[in-house]
């Protein structure tokens, strides 16, 4: 895949083709881009993006995919966009923001390295998010990143501070990387998107934290029980049913919910005291999403 820089202005075009049924998607889901696009194709992908029954192909120009879905009689396309990369990455380009001592710094394909922040304070983190979403200034991140500064602030009434982080959902890796540069351990972020992982790898290198943080693709009900003592899970109601039943929130010093309607907070709250004993420790409410810090009690 094309690893030059994507910024703002970087003109993108967006192939969305159906697939026909989910499992059509397996092919594409372990080999080399090349092996099915070709190499005249791949050597101008950005990056794809698996969801549902549908493949949705990245390039920085129009290309000729007949000889692709003539490979492939099943797919569809459906739609073509033309968009450049400020209006699909919603924020790209935004400042950098501050959660209590951590700085966010938004960088978008420069490879700049961090640069050191204050004596005492963690240096800054970097976020290029590539095609992925998550620059770190969506509400339920901001809220993830306030609770992660509440558990690891020194002299905080939480003790002690989690070793380790597990961050089902992970994204671009922000909520990882900054459990570790706030002082875990270890983190281990997962996604079962190509474009989230390759974003989380990349920020990963940018702040020289691939020691500590090591980010995967898979399914997050297939890791609910990996060990860590702090769990975070930013996504969606439907996913937080399944880690509650697969008994993800069990044997947890601390858990960090987000994503979710206010109705679908209390849901999940029922569905939790139904599972395990827990406190809730703190909450976050935005115009539109709910965030909780929950102490879990068995």
């Amino acid at each position: 895949m094309v690893s030059g820089p994507v910024t703002p202005e970087t003109e993108l075009t967006i192939y969305e083709i159906r697939t026909g049924h989910p499992d059509n998607l397996a092919r594409f889901e372990g080999d080399p881009p090349e092996t099915f696009l070709g190499q005249d194709l791949a050597k101008n992908l950005l990056g794809l993006h698996l969801e549902s029954d549908f493949l949705f192909l990245f390039f920085d120009k129009s290309v000729d995919l007949a000889p692709f879905l003539s490979r492939f009689p099943e797919l569809e396309l459906r739609q073509t966009h033309e968009l450049r990369y400020d209006q699909w990455q919603d924020g790209a380009g935004s400042p950098p923001f501050s959660v209590g001592p951590l700085t966010i710094r938004p960088v978008f394909g420069s490879g700049a390295g961090p640069e050191h922040g204050p004596i005492g304070l963690p240096e800054p983190l970097l976020v290029d998010p590539g095609l992925a979403f998550g620059f770190g200034g969506h509400p339920t991140t901001r809220a993830c990143l306030e609770f992660l500064v509440r558990l690891y602030r020194p002299g905080t009434t939480v003790s002690p501070s989690p070793g380790s982080a597990l961050d089902l959902g992970c994204g671009t890796g922000i909520l990882a990387l900054a459990a570790v540069r706030l002082g875990a351990g270890r983190a281990l972020g997962l996604d079962h998107s190509h474009l989230a992982v390759d974003a989380a790898n990349k920020n990963a290198r940018l702040n020289r934290l691939g020691h500590a943080v090591t980010f995967g693709r898979a399914l997050a009900q297939d890791y609910a029980q990996y060990p860590a003592n702090l769990v975070m899970a930013n996504i969606p109601l439907f996913v937080l049913r399944d880690l509650v039943d697969l008994g993800a929130f069990v044997a947890r010093d601390y858990a960090i919910v987000s994503g979710l309607l206010p109705e679908e907070g209390e849901v999940f709250l029922g569905l939790l005291s139904q599972s395990v004993g827990h406190k809730v420790l703190d909450a976050r409410r935005s115009d539109r999403w709910v965030s909780y810090l929950i102490k879990p009690c068995a």
